[in-house]
């Protein structure tokens, strides 16, 4: 059954918003958009003064330490920080930890972040996707020198699954290669944490120091990998694994000429600044990344150190952290580039047709004459899901 939703605003894209505009949709999905009080003869629903837009994306998060909030010390350093994570997230109950998830789903939401790329080692959080209770990619990481390797089952759409690498300083090279061949003909994302730590970067450029110690500790053998490498970003690209289907998570120490490689090659960087600023007292140079051309997308990394799983949040803290960057282009990040990260483009991202009418109502307490893209900066917006 076909419905209209009509409002003050529709924001298609980071580049289009319709004035006194109207949504069709049919059966989940949206069939036409345009200004005016749209088609006739069909039920209409009014919005008022409210934005509809697109859902936002969690394009990197881990849903099953959602129960570790609170529990894990940062004060530490990062190498230690690990070590205490998975000391806490061995001591609780699996059935504790998938509760915990789910409850984290809801929470980001109601706060309207409806699509998660969601990275999980355990394998516990995959049913919330195969039951429809959280929409996006689940992606099976690995670490070490798993064998052998395989694509999750899954069918095209949702539930979507792919693989992860969790790191170049913590999975074999080869089996970085093997998970990229292997995503790449399921047509999926890869993707990996790069260059978050000062331990990755040591390890990388000498074979040596804390995290080599942590990797003996962990029983992987990195004996044959190809060290020292001159960085992080140049032993990835030098392994043929970065492409327009791979997201590189953090970026945190990389430079601008490093952002230009990425970007030539076509990947999506995703950027979790709460969680970087927490655990590294850093935020990687967003900046710098979009004025290299860099596709970005935003993460939250998981409620072990970060406070909530919104995106809503995650653009205010963007916008105060890298403030050159325009309104207009967090936004982006928050939908648009969340989808191309996730290889939604199409479904999710924008409110166009043939895109899933699952979107969000946008409300101020105060309203302005305009459409300001700074709307969702501010804390006095209410945000309301449409199913």
């Amino acid at each position: 059954m076909k419905r209209v939703h009509r409002a003050a605003w529709v924001v298609v894209d980071a580049d289009t918003v319709l004035t006194q505009g109207y949504l069709v949709v049919e059966d989940g999905t949206i069939v036409s958009v345009g200004t005016g009080k749209g088609p006739k003869g069909i039920e209409v629903e009014e919005h008022g003064d409210a934005a509809l837009v697109p859902a936002f994306v969690n394009a990197h998060t881990h849903l099953e330490l959602s129960a570790l909030s609170g529990r894990v010390k940062s004060d530490a350093g990062f190498a230690p920080w690990v070590r205490d994570l998975l000391a806490v997230r061995e001591s609780i109950p699996r059935n504790e930890l998938v509760e915990a998830a789910q409850q984290a789903v809801c929470h980001a939401e109601a706060a309207g972040t409806l699509l998660f790329g969601d990275i999980s080692t355990l394998g516990i959080t995959r049913p919330l996707f195969e039951e429809g209770r959280a929409q996006g990619v689940w992606f099976q990481e690995y670490l070490g020198n798993p064998n052998p390797l395989a694509m999750p089952p899954g069918a095209e759409g949702a539930p979507c699954a792919s693989l992860a690498a969790h790191a170049p300083h913590t999975t074999a090279p080869k089996a970085i290669q093997a998970m990229k061949a292997l995503t790449a003909r399921a047509g999926r994302p890869l993707s990996v944490h790069l260059d978050e730590s000062d331990a990755e970067r040591e390890f990388l450029t000498t074979g040596k120091g804390a995290w080599a110690d942590f990797l003996t500790e962990r029983g992987i053998d990195f004996s044959s990998w190809p060290l020292p490498a001159d960085d992080p970003v140049s032993y990835l690209l030098d392994l043929g694994v970065v492409d327009a289907s791979t997201l590189v998570v953090h970026l945190l120490q990389t430079k601008a000429t490093q952002f230009r490689q990425l970007a030539e090659v076509g990947a999506t960087a995703v950027c979790c600044v709460r969680s970087n600023h927490l655990l590294h007292g850093r935020t990687p140079d967003m900046e710098a990344m979009v004025g290299a051309g860099l596709t970005v997308a935003l993460g939250t990394d998981s409620l072990a150190s970060c406070d909530s799983l919104s995106i809503l949040d995650e653009m205010r803290a963007v916008a105060a952290e890298a403030p050159g960057l325009a309104p207009a282009e967090i936004f982006r990040m928050a939908t648009e580039h969340g989808a191309k990260a996730l290889g939604l483009t199409g479904r999710f991202g924008r409110l166009a047709p043939g895109c899933s009418a699952r979107c969000l109502e946008v409300t101020r307490a105060s309203t302005p004459p305009f459409f300001p893209y700074g709307w969702f900066l501010d804390e006095d917006v209410a945000v309301r899901v449409l199913e």
